[in-house]
């Protein structure tokens, strides 16, 4: 057998988790014809075909699934061999990580500010979208790391806790003026005012339309946006009440832009976790996992493994 190159194996690899070789290109940062020389040179130095064409795409064959199998513990083996624990700063590379909105607007940048001190040569691409996309994306191999909110169930990934985030209903002052005079009991006061929320797909809507009907309040007339932020000023302009997280109305509730609705409803938590794909337990995601979790804002259950 001819000399094999280790680049060409971690693109076999890479081509195998993310799902075609334009995905890898544009993971390794290359362009796609470098990405199919690299594994024509695999082919003609393994002596057998590792692709094979199944009609517009390019899938594994037997050979080239065994070879991925063996081949990928001994790559992540020779990761942390080269970039031990000690010496993250010799980490280099793209991690793309997917995160809530609730993250990136709060403790994320302090996060990748961090990272970028301990792993300075490591490039980091954000999004920022509902958990339901980053678990598929995921999932999909299409990010390496999800900051997202809880439970994440799906095979060959592993999370950690951050924390819960407190969710209370908000309104605006002057809206909640127009009713002070009448005394409304906590249910009363539910209906009485447009409710917003994130739309469907979002783990934010499910609670606010069970904190309704835990109330008898019919929740089948909810004002939706795919934006936190923009829901946060829609509240802060008297547009209606939302469930919001605690961490993103702190402010406007001490500036009084804002108001709790009712002291006496109840605040249910929205609990975050850090979640990675088995397969790539590289030290660069060891330490962006460690640092997730001692960064992290959010109280309560950090720390705690996901089965």
């Amino acid at each position: 057998m001819k000399h094999v190159n280790l680049q060409s194996l971690d693109t076999l690899c890479c081509i195998a988790r993310l799902g075609t070789f334009q995905a890898a290109a544009s993971h390794l940062n290359a362009t796609q014809p470098t990405i199919s020389g690299r594994i024509r040179d695999l082919e003609n130095a393994v002596g057998v075909a590792l692709f094979q064409r199944q009609g517009r795409r390019m899938v594994l064959t037997i050979q080239g699934r065994e070879l991925v199998r063996k081949v990928e513990p001994l790559l992540r083996s020779l990761d942390d061999a080269l970039v031990s624990l000690d010496n993250p700063a010799a980490a280099s590379g793209i991690v793309r990580i997917g995160a809530g909105e609730i993250v990136a607007l709060s403790w994320l940048p302090t996060l990748v500010g961090q990272l970028k001190t301990l792993m300075p040569k490591v490039t980091y691409e954000i999004e920022v979208d509902l958990t339901v996309n980053m678990r598929h994306r995921l999932e999909n191999g299409q990010i390496d790391i999800a900051i997202v909110a809880a439970p994440i169930a799906l095979n060959q990934i592993d999370s950690i806790s951050l924390g819960a985030v407190p969710m209370c209903w908000t309104i605006a002052p002057a809206l909640k003026a127009t009713v002070a005079e009448r005394k409304l009991a906590p249910g009363e006061l539910l209906a009485a005012f447009p409710v917003w929320s994130l739309h469907r797909p979002s783990a934010i809507f499910p609670m606010t339309t069970s904190a309704l009907r835990e109330f008898g309040v019919e929740a089948d007339s909810i004002d939706t946006s795919d934006n936190m932020l923009s829901i946060v000023k829609m509240i802060v302009n008297g547009c209606g009440i939302a469930l919001l997280p605690r961490v993103l109305v702190q402010e406007h509730l001490a500036r009084g832009e804002l108001e709790l609705l009712c002291p006496k409803l109840p605040e249910p938590e929205l609990e975050f976790v850090v979640a990675w794909n088995t397969e790539q337990a590289q030290s660069t995601i060891k330490h962006i996992v460690k640092m997730a979790v001692a960064i992290s804002t959010f109280s309560g259950m950090a720390g705690a493994t996901q089965a």
